[in-house]
């Protein structure tokens, strides 16, 4: 079984990314670390064989930045560790011991 994702975005005064899409428009946007709740959304359930396939989607989703960002980093390290047995994943245009989202220029270029 694959549990599968809905597009619905968050409720407005839940959806904490929207403040970023400036960042998301410039060139070569960076990651953003963010804590998201994630609620059920449907179940389907096939006639022919009975197989069933959730659906979920992101109820609330905040950025988070500053040293909050290297909890979270931290915890997502462990968790994915405790996981799948693996050392985690360096995360890509995530610096270590960013306290801010990275500036965006205008027009994705360097001033």
């Amino acid at each position: 079984m694959v549990l599968k994702y809905t597009s619905k975005r968050p409720d407005e005064e839940l959806d904490g990314i929207q403040s970023l899409e400036d960042h998301f428009k410039g060139h070569q946007p960076g990651d953003v670390l963010a804590v998201v709740v994630v609620s059920g959304h449907s179940i389907v359930e096939r006639l022919a064989d009975g197989a069933r396939t959730a659906t979920v989607r992101i109820k609330q989703i905040e950025p988070v930045t500053g040293a909050d960002a290297q909890t979270v980093r931290t915890l997502l390290a462990e968790r994915y560790e405790q996981r799948t047995g693996n050392a985690p994943l360096a995360l890509e245009g995530i610096e270590e011991g960013a306290d801010e989202l990275p500036s965006i220029p205008w027009g994705g270029e360097e001033q």
